[in-house]
């Protein structure tokens, strides 16, 4: 199945999500968790990111972190693994630890810290674990109440309520105290084809950062990609639909499926206009997962992106 592109550039800021493979626990106890955490500040250390927030659940964890110079995947890549294999040589385990693929968001700092900051913290406390935030042991959010040193990077976000430390840390009580109901996930949860949070003003300003951008930022309507796919492909949108065989009218098919998938189209959105069960289109989306697939499908998005940007 084909997956979204990262969207990497020095200085983007994410709102990142690792879960346990199956929802399986990936902390039994405290070590496993002090563990993660020293993890972490090794590599912030070799990598020079940053962490906003942290909250670390049974099954899951959340991350704001803004990367400097190392891209979100290479850093990622490293705390997995390595905590991954501490795991399974603790709990005499093989195999994955962590659920295929961790999410990422792109988010627009300067519009969102101070929410996703709140976000992460109240995890906690929306998943029924504890009534407070304060309560909950495994997050970033003793560190700003209380100014321990951990890892993250509580001094340049207090500072967005006071220049006073004191002041400061009394005005993020009170953010973080109101009523939970009051808060607003929905925009939070919001992003463009699942990677971006934030308005068509940050979206231009992240095309921008991008010198070589091939997945188009804004899902592009599925009439676009048809006439392309069949622009670049020589097969026309009728042939593409219709239910003759052979291997350049396939192959026109892989790819379709494939750029759909890349620009955020489920199976199911597609469905309706090719007239096949969801089992074929997963076979074709597969299908264009191979080294020819992916290149032409990587020749349709920068067409593509070009065209909507024109």
């Amino acid at each position: 199945m084909a997956r979204p592109l990262r969207i990497e550039f020095p200085g983007a800021f994410y709102h990142v999500m690792v879960r346990g493979n199956q929802k399986q626990t990936i902390f039994h106890d405290k070590q496993d968790r002090v563990k993660y955490l020293e993890i972490i500040e090794r590599y912030k250390k070799q990598h020079s990111f940053l962490i906003y927030a942290y909250t670390l659940m049974i099954n899951h964890v959340h991350l704001l972190i803004e990367t400097p110079k190392t891209p979100i995947s290479k850093i990622m890549q490293v705390i997995n693994l390595t905590y991954t294999i501490y795991f399974n040589r603790k709990y005499k385990k093989v195999g994955h630890l962590f659920q295929g693929r961790y999410k990422s968001y792109l988010c627009d700092k300067d519009a969102y810290l101070l929410s996703l900051v709140r976000y992460v913290h109240l995890n906690p406390v929306r998943a029924k674990l504890v009534k407070t935030a304060k309560e909950y042991k495994w997050s970033s959010h003793q560190d700003y109440l209380y100014g321990s040193k951990g890892i993250v990077e509580s001094d340049k976000f207090l500072r967005l309520f006071s220049e006073k430390t004191s002041d400061a840390r009394r005005l993020y009580k009170a953010f973080m105290d109101e009523s939970i109901d009051s808060i607003d996930n929905g925009d939070i949860s919001q992003a463009v084809d699942q990677q971006i949070l934030g308005d068509d003003q940050f979206i231009e300003k992240v095309e921008k950062e991008i010198e070589t951008l091939h997945t188009p930022l804004k899902r592009p309507p599925l009439k676009k990609i048809f006439s392309l796919v069949a622009e670049l492909t020589g097969v026309t949108q009728e042939e593409i639909k219709s239910r003759s065989r052979n291997n350049r009218l396939m192959f026109a098919r892989f790819i379709l499926v494939g750029v759909c998938r890349e620009t955020g189209y489920r199976l199911v959105d597609i469905q309706p206009e090719l007239q096949r069960d969801l089992s074929v289109l997963s076979r074709w989306s597969v299908a264009s997962g191979s080294k020819e697939g992916q290149r032409r499908v990587q020749e349709v998005l920068k067409y593509l992106n070009a065209r909507l940007q024109a």
